[in-house]
């Protein structure tokens, strides 16, 4: 009996002995940490796959959209929240190369009430089906700018701060890295890595110039 439950633990045993972490730094092009990178990882090797983010929320507040880019899976529910006290947009659409829109013809537009003390904020949900880069936009206030990025790889994470992020769950072997950034012009080459048992580390130095950062807005415009 003993001999025979070996035998069925042993190929799960196997699978999760294969999965490693990635730990991706993604630097500017002048060789400084870029943070809000999205970092995606394609793997072909036969294993689990992490569940990808299907539920996330995006708050207008102080005049900006927090968090400043949101990544989730395909077919993932995203929420918009007004928390200021005033009345804004959200338009939303698919971000071509130089952050524009693809077709504004083709934008989600809701318009959500200011915030009344005491009482719930206004809020509008939508499911994005369509894998890429969402830019965010408000017809009030033009300087609102924020982007969603529906992942078409179920190993998607945001770089922190320190450009870093680490990528878990991804079987031994082959991969490879794709960056994605508000600020990129054009899409980079994708990164060859190869995955090892013990956590593996790629820095990805990219060309792209991040543009500087707003200050949040006091409490009134």
């Amino acid at each position: 009996m003993r001999a025979i439950l070996l035998s069925f633990l042993l190929p799960f045993v196997a699978v999760a002995a294969q999965a490693a972490d990635l730990a991706v730094t993604v630097l500017d092009r002048n060789g400084k940490p870029l943070p809000d990178a999205v970092v995606l990882v394609d793997s072909s090797v036969q294993g689990p796959r992490p569940a990808p983010v299907m539920e996330a929320t995006v708050a207008q507040e102080k005049l900006r959209f927090l968090p400043a880019v949101t990544v989730v899976g395909l077919g993932a529910k995203v929420t918009f929240n007004n928390l200021d006290a005033w009345d804004h947009h959200v338009i939303l659409g698919l971000m071509g190369a130089g952050g524009t829109y693809v077709d504004p013809g083709l934008n989600t537009q809701m318009r959500l009430a200011g915030r009344v003390a005491g009482k719930p904020p206004a809020t509008e949900s939508k499911l994005l089906s369509q894998p890429g880069a969402y830019l965010l936009g408000c017809h009030i206030h033009a300087s609102m700018r924020g982007h969603v990025y529906v992942a078409d790889t179920p190993w998607a994470k945001l770089a922190g701060e320190d450009g870093k992020a680490v990528i878990a769950g991804l079987p031994e072997g082959p991969a490879r890295v794709r960056v994605w950034h508000p600020d990129q012009l054009v899409d980079g080459t994708p990164t060859a890595v190869q995955v090892n048992a013990n956590s593996t580390a790629l820095t990805v130095t990219t060309q792209i110039a991040p543009a500087r950062r707003k200050k949040p807005m006091g409490d009134s415009y």
